[in-house]
């Protein structure tokens, strides 16, 4: 008996702890219903998203949450995700401590106005009061506004907010090594050759995906064997544009803490020119404007004689971003 009655305690401080937390949480959703101005019972839909993020952008705040559209952001499950997880965020940049809400949901204004008459014509007069109490009508949905005392320290915050025009360029040092080659270069010798690949912040974003343009470097080294006839060595570096796609938001594993890219490019060589498409994956240190990469790419030649192969090549090594 004495165990259960513990139990039963535990449980219902648990409850009550939830309780008060959901309740919290809807009044923090209050207080952003009456800032977008769609009241008080009303759900987040889109229309609510497209105020919150014209709000933001007021504000000084751009949200990389929300640059994908009520639609690809998941709709209305999606929308509802996001304001859990980011609330208490919101109610600081948006200032909405400085909105009261009474928790009838309806403001009652009520003006009372006393005076005290004091008549001293006769000892035994008594102090008369008299009493005028005027009442309004409730008014719905009425917000009030009170000066905010850190307006200097939320204009700083939002100047903090705002990206860098460098914001997405990353500059990459990788060395990689060719693991399969086709039968011109099947035979011949390969080794770590280093790669640089810039990624600007420049681009088009359609949809979810953000497409950018680019350009990478890379040495090549495929040595002859010595008992081969007439096989000759390619020793070299090949350049060109490429455009990178960032398919972060489509393949989403490992969440913000890593980057996904798919690109394609051209190349051209002392030997010829051709193509190159491959996939990057970037793993981001914390804070830290640095990341670890991971690459592949099929590179595809057309020799200045006219014959054509492949290799197929393996990278990994270090990266600046800033973001």
């Amino acid at each position: 008996m004495k165990h259960s009655l513990i139990i039963i305690f535990f449980v219902f401080n648990w409850l009550a702890a939830a309780q008060d937390s959901s309740e919290v949480y809807d009044q923090k959703l209050n207080l952003l219903r009456l800032e977008l101005g769609i009241g008080i019972e009303p759900l987040f839909n889109e229309s609510a998203y497209k105020l919150l993020i014209r709000k933001l952008r007021d504000a000084g705040i751009e949200d990389e949450q929300l640059q994908d559209g009520y639609k690809w952001g998941g709709g209305k499950a999606g929308f509802e995700v996001y304001l859990k997880n980011n609330i208490d965020r919101l109610v600081s940049d948006l200032n909405l401590g400085r909105i009261e809400i009474v928790k009838s949901d309806t403001l009652k204004v009520e003006t009372i106005k006393k005076e005290k008459i004091v008549k001293k014509a006769k000892p035994d007069t008594l102090k008369k009061e008299i009493v005028t109490e005027l009442e309004m009508e409730p008014v719905r949905d009425l917000s009030l506004d009170i000066q905010d005392p850190k307006k200097e320290e939320k204009s700083s915050k939002k100047a903090s907010t705002k990206k860098s025009m460098l914001s997405g360029l990353r500059i990459g040092f990788n060395f990689g090594k060719p693991l399969k080659a086709g039968v011109a270069l099947a035979n011949h010798t390969t080794y770590f050759d280093p790669v640089i690949s810039v990624r600007s912040p420049f681009g088009i974003k359609i949809g979810p995906v953000f497409t950018s343009v680019g350009y990478e470097v890379s040495k090549f080294s495929f040595e002859a064997p010595a008992d081969g006839d007439n096989l000759l060595s390619y020793f070299g570096s090949a350049s060109g544009p490429a455009l990178f796609f960032d398919i972060s938001k489509i393949i989403k594993f490992g969440g913000d803490n890593f980057g996904k890219y798919f690109m394609v490019g051209t190349y051209s060589s002392d030997y010829g020119s051709g193509l190159v498409s491959g996939y990057d994956l970037n793993m981001f240190l914390g804070s830290l404007p640095i990341s670890l990469s991971v690459f592949s790419r099929f590179n595809y030649i057309t020799f200045t004689d006219g014959a054509s192969t492949y290799w197929v090549s393996l990278s990994a090594g270090l990266g600046i971003d800033f973001r």
